[in-house]
């Protein structure tokens, strides 16, 4: 069972009783203790005083004995000095004089070495009775003769005070302790409001308002950082909303054209009889349409798991060029169906660490990009080098000869389902997966994919790897 509180200001209230409940009894310790000892030093200070009074009134009777002018005491101003403890000692600890006050008891035994190394030697003692005083000792010659004097008062009235001290202030500490506490339950409450107030505002954000932000008062203070994150996160959400949003769209709208055409030659061809030959075509048409459906159902598998992390790149390093000649073999023969020539020059020894398969896969879609755009006849320049301009990187360059690519739109262009031309046609067009794909890919191995391009003189690919 838990007893701790749920809400933070209820604990922030308790740990700060407690702490000012801490620095209080420190307080109160710490002013008894400097209240015990300024008494004692006023005790000392009044006993020092006392004895030199004390001095002047001792006296040796002609038979030797040491006795006290009493009738000192007889004087209202000195009242206070009949409590005084007294006792005299000679230098070999014999007694030569007692008051009635000690009963006969003794202020401790034989003269100490530190008695007579200190002009007024203070010590505490218990007397016989069960008296605690406090005891000054002092030599002082008497008539020629030297003499040790002890002068005791009782410490029982500085505990009497100490403890008076101590319960007054014990009184006061639960009334400071309530005032705390509900000064710190205010301070606690206007402290974390700011919080409240993000988390009410936090609470109405949902998938069709993530436009909404918390207010930042201050960006410097904690309140304020929590803030600015909260605000970053939304705008990442909501980037990322859009994006599915734009996707999924994207995706219905690329699968329903295959999927209508499907249907649509189905539909046709069960309208009436058709020969042998014919239906042949219509089951080729239709096979045609679904081969291209699942071209696009893996790239947009490939492109999902891209998105959630869970490919891993499985690098070697290899030369780039031969991987460029594998690439040109698989469009070659889109080339020549159009007569175009594919020109590749370049340093054939460098080489890169990469993943060949998804390397590939981008230089393909590149490739595949320039034949597809490409005039009949033209010709696609493929360049290889090595640049150490601003670091050593190898730079691989795809130009070709089509219509070029508006500046307004070339960064657009490695969007998924983009096509420049609406107008142009499925088999012409394609998806607009194949440079998404490629951009990925080349940003994945720690490169990055260039455009240059110009309308009516076409357009260069650059892709630049980090070198081996």
């Amino acid at each position: 069972m838990h007893i701790w509180p749920t809400y933070i200001r209820t604990r922030l209230t308790l740990w700060y009783i407690a702490i000012f409940s801490l620095i209080m009894g420190l307080y109160v310790s710490a002013a008894c203790a400097i209240q015990y000892w300024e008494l004692n030093e006023q005790l000392y200070h009044a006993e020092v005083q006392d004895m030199e009074t004390v001095e002047g009134l001792l006296y040796f009777t002609p038979d030797g004995r040491l006795l006290l002018h009493e009738e000192y005491h007889s004087r209202p101003g000195s009242r206070l000095l009949l409590d005084r403890l007294m006792e005299v000692l000679d230098p070999n600890g014999a007694v030569l004089f007692r008051n009635e006050k000690l009963n006969g008891l003794a202020l401790g035994g034989p003269p100490l070495p530190q008695e007579a190394s200190v002009s007024h030697y203070a010590s505490r003692m218990r007397i016989a009775d069960g008296r605690h005083v406090l005891v000054v000792s002092h030599f002082h010659p008497v008539q020629g003769k030297r003499v040790l004097i002890r002068l005791a008062y009782s410490t029982e009235p500085l505990r009497r005070r100490l403890i008076e001290l101590l319960v007054v202030l014990m009184l006061v500490l639960p009334l400071a302790l309530i005032a705390a506490g509900f000064a710190g339950y205010r301070v606690a409450g206007k402290a974390l409001n700011p919080l409240a107030a993000m988390a009410d505002l936090t609470e109405q954000i949902t998938a069709t308002r993530l436009s909404s932000r918390v207010p930042v008062e201050n960006p410097n203070d904690e309140f304020g950082r929590m803030a600015c994150v909260l605000n970053g996160l939304l705008e990442r959400l909501e980037e990322a909303f859009q994006k599915l949003q734009r996707f999924t769209s994207d995706v219905s709208h690329e699968l329903r054209t295959p999927l209508a055409s499907i249907r649509s030659v189905g539909e046709v061809g069960l309208q009436q009889s058709h020969s042998d030959a014919e239906y042949k075509d219509i089951l080729g048409s239709m096979l045609e349409e679904v081969s291209r459906l699942t071209s696009m159902i893996d790239t947009l598998m490939t492109i999902a798991h891209a998105d959630s992390g869970s490919i891993q790149l499985n690098r070697t390093v290899f030369p780039l060029m031969e991987l460029i000649e594998e690439s040109v073999g698989v469009v070659d023969v889109l080339a020549e169906e159009k007569k175009q020539t594919i020109f590749v020059a370049g340093d054939s020894a460098l080489s890169v660490s990469a993943d060949r398969g998804f390397l590939r896969m981008a230089v393909i879609n590149l490739l595949d990009n320039a034949v597809k755009y490409s005039p009949v006849g033209s010709t696609i320049h493929i360049l290889l080098e090595l640049s150490t301009q601003e670091r050593r990187y190898v730079k691989l360059a795809i130009a070709d000869e089509g219509p070029g690519i508006p500046i307004s739109e070339a960064s657009r262009v490695f969007d998924r389902f983009y096509r420049l031309d609406g107008g142009r046609t499925r088999d012409e067009g394609g998806a607009g997966l194949g440079l998404a794909i490629a951009k990925w890919s080349v940003e994945a191995h720690g490169g990055e994919i260039l455009l240059d391009s110009e309308l009516g003189r076409g357009s260069a690919f650059t892709i630049r790897l980090p070198a081996v």
